[in-house]
């Protein structure tokens, strides 16, 4: 009997103990469930937005400058476009080498492979056809043309000069044909007369027709013999049509067949 009574205490003073504890922890503990107190937040200050503003606007702008920078950079044309004659001018090659070989003017009309001294009648219009050789790598922007009569016609005023009128001058370097009328294109009172020996230049503008060495790559003046004469030939002289060209081959064999067909009509009359 006191056995058990001693272990109801020994239990009574454990649960005292253990309530007695935990009164004391909860008086210990802080208040977990109170409210917090919010941290104030700092606000930008006016001048720190306009710099962040500013900086902003700068980015922006420097972007733009880029962008339009690269679409002016593509739309300018290269040193190659402008080089290329935009304007229908030959163009010039700034590299070639500045001990090359000059250019010459080779006239293909009339051939002057095939006629080395072609024939122009007095008082009619001349088609002068003509190209530049290979070595012509820098082609005149303006040619001329200009004639001189023979020696011992006794039309020249300068015998030293090499040209005694103009035929053509500064047209295009471009054009590879022109019209030389003989009527209004000669030396001003002095007629063309028939004759051998008339010599015609074809030469560089900027250079003239006396520079003998204009530089590599560009024409020297080039020098072409021509004689001229008159035409007395009508559609009632023997049926030789007028404006016939004798620098013609194909011309001269129907002049002849012409010919012919004359004399023997006369011997039948």
């Amino acid at each position: 009997m006191r056995g058990q009574l001693y272990r109801l205490l020994l239990v009574a003073v454990a649960l005292l103990s253990l309530t007695l504890v935990s009164m004391a922890q909860d008086n210990t503990t802080p208040d977990t469930t109170a409210e917090s107190t919010p941290t104030p937040t700092s606000r930008p200050s006016a001048s720190t937005s306009r710099k962040s503003t500013d900086a902003s606007d700068s980015q922006a702008t420097d972007a733009a400058t880029d962008n339009e920078e690269g679409s002016l950079n593509e739309d300018e044309p290269t040193q190659e476009e402008e080089d290329s004659g935009n304007d229908g001018s030959p163009s010039f090659d700034e590299s070639y080498d500045e001990t090359g070989m000059p250019g010459t003017v080779e006239l293909t009309t009339p051939d002057y492979l095939t006629i080395p001294t072609p024939m122009f009648e007095i008082g009619e219009k001349i088609t002068l056809g003509w190209k530049y050789s290979n070595d012509t790598k820098r082609p005149p922007s303006k040619l001329s043309i200009c004639g001189k009569f023979p020696k011992d016609s006794g039309k020249s005023t300068n015998a030293a000069a090499l040209c005694d009128w103009d035929i053509a001058v500064n047209i295009s370097g471009s054009l590879r044909k022109y019209v030389w009328d003989t009527v209004t294109q000669g030396m001003p009172g002095a007629a063309f007369v028939a004759d051998s020996g008339y010599l015609m230049y074809f030469y560089d503008s900027d250079y003239g027709v006396n520079n003998a060495i204009p530089g590599a790559g560009r024409i020297v003046p080039s020098q072409f013999w021509f004689n001229m004469y008159n035409s007395r030939y009508d559609l009632t002289n023997q049926g030789v049509p007028v404006g016939y060209n004798p620098s013609s081959a194909a011309t001269a064999l129907s002049v002849g067949v012409w010919t012919v067909v004359a004399g023997a009509l006369c011997l039948l009359v």
